[in-house]
């Protein structure tokens, strides 16, 4: 999560604090400050976790194809390298 997430997240959480405060309730600045920035985190990381999984059959072709790609560059430069020692 961005320093800027954190910040925002802190003055959002702040401020709704604070207005709770004055109604007459008697709430934590931090506790509720490091509550909303854990939950933001586990967000965060489950997004990022379902971001990078092939989850559609699509997307699993796609990988399929690119680590296909990869191989074939791989072999391709192992040939050059071996080339490269023969000269």
């Amino acid at each position: 999560m961005s320093e800027r997430a954190k910040a925002i997240i802190t003055i959002i959480v702040t401020a709704a604090v604070n207005v709770a405060n004055v109604c007459g309730f008697a709430f934590d600045v931090d506790a509720w400050v490091s509550v909303a920035l854990s939950i933001a985190s586990a967000i965060t990381v489950l997004w990022a976790w379902w971001k990078n999984q092939n989850v559609t059959a699509e997307a699993i072709q796609a990988q399929a194809t690119l680590d296909h790609l990869k191989a074939e560059r791989k072999a391709l430069e192992a040939r050059e390298e071996m080339e490269d020692d023969d000269e």
